[in-house]
């Protein structure tokens, strides 16, 4: 067994050694789908569109396969209709030191987000003449998460006591109670994603040295990106909420997160790809 697996390496090497190694460099843009995947468990979502940009490198090993690394700049955008939603922030401690869960109904909430995220892809590339194939993982660093409230907004908060098991909807200073017109610009602090990524399509060659890529791609992210212990209310019990100036600081978090389980990034689209290959 040990004669064979050294043999096997040496086979290998051998191939790699009396092949030509060939080296691809891209540019390449897309556009489609490009949205974060979850299910609300209160409000309406709705599909947004998007799509990247960025360079990559292809190492052929041999003629029909190689193995692809890159750096793309991916826009995915979210809107989500939240009229009627309510959002529980849970485990609060009032200025009395008693702990509570934020009950927050929202009205006329529109809510948009507008994401940035820098893609790593490796990827192992299998073409022929006229086709390819491509699949692999990308590791997608957020690098600008926003979200803007539009609408003519009310929120209204009311407290739960779990100890004493009930609900207060005053005082307002405590932050109980309805607010109107509440618009919001602010960041999000989603995790590092990982994206099952496939692409495949047609390519055309101008010469020995330039070829366009033309094909479909699908990215389906594989892990959570929502922050552990999310809340949508950031409660300070020092600040008397009843100052129209402190209404904003009730809502300085995004609604979506706490309305679902899981947030991941999927895409789906057309991609170009022009390249130059060496020798």
């Amino acid at each position: 067994m040990k004669k064979f697996i050294i043999l096997l390496f040496a086979a290998v090497g051998s191939l790699l050694v009396s092949a030509q190694i060939t080296h691809e460099f891209s540019i390449q843009g897309g556009g489609g789908l490009s949205t974060f995947n979850y299910k609300l468990s209160s409000g309406k979502r709705l599909y947004r569109g998007g799509g990247d940009v960025g360079i990559s490198y292809t190492c052929f090993f041999i003629e029909k396969l190689g193995l692809r690394i890159g750096a793309d700049i991916g826009f995915y955008n979210n809107k989500a209709e939240l009229d009627g939603a309510e959002v529980i922030t849970p485990g609060l401690v009032d200025s009395d030191n008693d702990r509570f869960d934020m009950y927050s109904t929202l009205k006329d909430y529109t809510e948009t987000q507008k994401n940035i995220f820098l893609n790593i892809p490796v990827m192992a590339q299998f073409q022929t003449k006229k086709f390819y194939l491509m699949g692999g993982i990308k590791v997608g660093i957020p690098l600008s998460s926003k979200y803007s409230v539009s609408g003519n907004t009310t929120l209204t908060n009311k407290g739960y006591y779990t100890d004493i098991d009930c609900f207060t909807p005053t005082p307002e200073f405590a932050g109980f109670g309805t607010f109107k017109n509440k618009s919001l610009e602010e960041k999000i602090p989603f995790k590092v994603s990982v994206t099952l990524a496939l692409e495949m399509g047609l390519r055309w060659k101008f010469g020995n040295h330039l070829a366009l890529y033309a094909g479909l791609y699908f990215d389906y992210g594989l892990n959570n990106i929502i922050p552990k212990d999310y809340s949508f209310i950031n409660y300070d019990a020092s600040i008397d909420y009843s100052e129209v100036e402190n209404h904003e600081k009730l809502t300085q978090n995004s609604a979506l997160p706490s309305l679902t389980e899981k947030m991941n990034l999927m895409a789906a689209g057309l991609k170009l790809r022009f390249a130059f290959k060496y020798p």
